[in-house]
This record gives C-alpha cells, sequence and structure tokens, in this order.
C-alpha cells in the first residue's frame, strides 16, 4: 500500500517538501526540494540523483545514437529539474533531437517551449529561430498526399509558424523575409485581401528590407486582381491608385516603374470612363440634358488627359444643338447637389 501511494506521489508531479536530514529532529523545519513533473516514460526508466550527473547520461545515450531513449531522459531532466543550469540545455537538445528525426511539427513546439522558457538563458537565440524558420518553410513547400494525383500544397498552414518567428525576434535578420512569405503563403492560397494587408505590414514594419520593394509590387498585383473580379467596386479602384501613388513615391528606381505607370493611365481612363458612362446616362433621361452637360463638363476637368475628351465635347455640342431645337428644354439647369452621384476627384494624372 505504501509503495502505491509513493507510485501516485511520483506521477503527479509539483512540488513536495520534504524534511531534510540535517533539520530531522526539528519537526517545525522542513527544506522546499522542487520534484517537477514525472511522465510514465520517465517512471521505470534509470534516473540520477542531481541535474548534471542526468545531463551526462542523457548526454551519452544522445551520443550512441539513441534518440528516443536520450529524449526521455532529457525530459526526465526538464521536468525534475526545470531551473537547473541544464534546463535549457536539454530542451535545446530535445527539439533538435525531433528536428533530425524528421519530427518537423514537434520539434517546432518544443523550439517554442524553448523559447518562452528560455529565451533569458540561451546562448545561441538565433539558431533557434533560424530552425523555426526551416520548418515554416518546409510547412509551406510541403506537398500531402502524394498518392493522390502527386499531391497537393497548403502553403497558408504556415502563417502560423512564420507568425511565431517574427513573435520571437522581430528584429530578427530574417524577420522580414517571414513576414514576406506571411503575404505569399495567402496569396497562393487566394487569399488576396490577407496576402494585401500582410504585405501592407512589411512595407510598414521593415522599410528599408530588400523585401518591402517586391511586397509593394505584389500588394498592387492583388489590388489589380481584385479590381478586376469586382470592376464596380470604387473602394478597390482608389485602393489600387493610392498603392500605386505610394510605390511610385518609395521606389522612384524601380524596375517595375514603367508597369506602374501604366497600370495608373489604365485606372485613369476607368475613372474617367465611369463618369462618361453617368453623363451618357443623363443624356437618355427626358428633359435633363443640362444634367448630362454638367458631367461629361466634369469628365473633362478631373481627366484632361483622357482619350474620351473629344467625344466627350462632341456631346456637349450635340446637346447644346439639341436644346436650342427643343421646346422642351428645361431652361433651370440642376446643380450638381440635386444628383445623386458621388465621384471622387483623381489625385493627377500618373503621366505628370
Amino acid at each position: 500500500m505504501r509503495f502505491y501511494k509513493y507510485f501516485l506521489l511520483l506521477l503527479a508531479g509539483s512540488s513536495v517538501f520534504l524534511a531534510s536530514p540535517s533539520l530531522a529532529k526539528d519537526k517545525s523545519a522542513y527544506a522546499v526540494e522542487e520534484q517537477g513533473r514525472s511522465t510514465w516514460r520517465t517512471s521505470f526508466d534509470k534516473r540520477m540523483p542531481t541535474s548534471a550527473k542526468q545531463w551526462e547520461y542523457a548526454r551519452e545515450t544522445q551520443n550512441k545514437g539513441w534518440l528516443k531513449k536520450a529524449d526521455r531522459r532529457m525530459l526526465y531532466l526538464v521536468r525534475r529539474w526545470p531551473n537547473s543550469q541544464e534546463a535549457p540545455w536539454a530542451q535545446r537538445a530535445r527539439a533538435d533531437m525531433f528536428y533530425a528525426r524528421g519530427k518537423l511539427k514537434v520539434a517546432f513546439k518544443e523550439y517554442q517551449y524553448l523559447i518562452e522558457n528560455y529565451s533569458s538563458r540561451m546562448t545561441d537565440y538565433d539558431s533557434v529561430l533560424e530552425s523555426q524558420f526551416e520548418i515554416a518553410v518546409d510547412v509551406m513547400n510541403r506537398r500531402r498526399m502524394r498518392w493522390l494525383f502527386g499531391g497537393y500544397r497548403a502553403p497558408e498552414y504556415a502563417v502560423g509558424h512564420f507568425e511565431d518567428v517574427i513573435r520571437n525576434g522581430p528584429q530578427w535578420s530574417r524577420a522580414p523575409e517571414a513576414q514576406f512569405l506571411i503575404g505569399k503563403c495567402h496569396q497562393e492560397a487566394k487569399e488576396l485581401e490577407l496576402a494585401i494587408s500582410a504585405y501592407g505590414v512589411l512595407g510598414y514594419r521593415y522599410p528599408d528590407s530588400p523585401f518591402s520593394e517586391e511586397g509593394a509590387w505584389q500588394q498592387i498585383a492583388g489590388l489589380d486582381k481584385l479590381r478586376k473580379e469586382y470592376p464596380s467596386s470604387l473602394e478597390i479602384l482608389d485602393r489600387t491608385l493610392t498603392a500605386t501613388t505610394v510605390f511610385l513615391t518609395t521606389y522612384p528606381t524601380s524596375g517595375n516603374k514603367e508597369r506602374i505607370i501604366q497600370l495608373r493611365n489604365n485606372l485613369y481612363e476607368v475613372k474617367a470612363k465611369k463618369l462618361f458612362d453617368e453623363a451618357a446616362f443623363y443624356a437618355k433621361v427626358p428633359k435633363k440634358p443640362e444634367a448630362a452637360i454638367i458631367y461629361y463638363e466634369q469628365m473633362i476637368e478631373e481627366y484632361p488627359k483622357s482619350k474620351l475628351v473629344p467625344d466627350a465635347r462632341k456631346r456637349i455640342a450635340e446637346i447644346k444643338g439639341l436644346m436650342v431645337r427643343s421646346p422642351l428644354a428645361d431652361p433651370a439647369a440642376p446643380s450638381l447637389e440635386s444628383i445623386p452621384l458621388a465621384v471622387e476627384k483623381e489625385p493627377g494624372n500618373a503621366k505628370e
């Protein structure tokens, strides 16, 4: 019965109070010994009396190539003496062994545990971030279910891993690359809004990174694709124009400059065409020719370099000619405020 109680106490873990041998006669004095936790994996294994000896014992097992057994003995050290000098060494060794065995998901988790509990006592922090980064890249590129027509990729599964890497080392040298790959994962998963947001964060947090220019270009490419999917959305159109303006201001010597200018010119014509179509609509409304003239003139004023300007001038002349000949023309021209149409002014032609 005593053995059974002792066995349950061993498995329960936690901290217990043991009487110090030197103070055995004084029953009111106790010393606290940190017991940590134990598991079924370590219950029947050989255990050393100190953390230093347990570390030597586990390392000897690891050097023999018995990685599973070495992991079990390292785990016992971490849980039995979590505040010892050897605990972070043992936890790092456990993560490295899982990585070496190809257990990438478990390895990433163990590296994360190492950072969260022993970051101030680690001697090679960047190498841990490097291992986590490589695991995230592997998750992004891995093909699943290869037996089914070659398998498929699910890059979005790597987003959480890259986010952990950035949180663990926001100023690490490869943090901008990790943020860029977050955008790429969303982009390949066809989550365009999430990709655009991720690329925007890249430019905001790491403007001097070599990845920021490519991220800004991919942000514009994503917005342009959204605009083609939703051609009636003025909000997406304006966001695209804003992104191109920021790009040309930030990267004036970029190799994508000409492509950006061409895109802006196309968007310039798109916005002019929307106003032109509004004018054409009012031209068909009985007794409202003046409203059409107002919109044609507004289009000429706001988009003077548009290809539609000659056609707009021609239609203005035609409408005015009809108004002179028509006895039904309304002499009172309506104001813009009376027409239910909101058009934002274009910040300027890309060619200027």
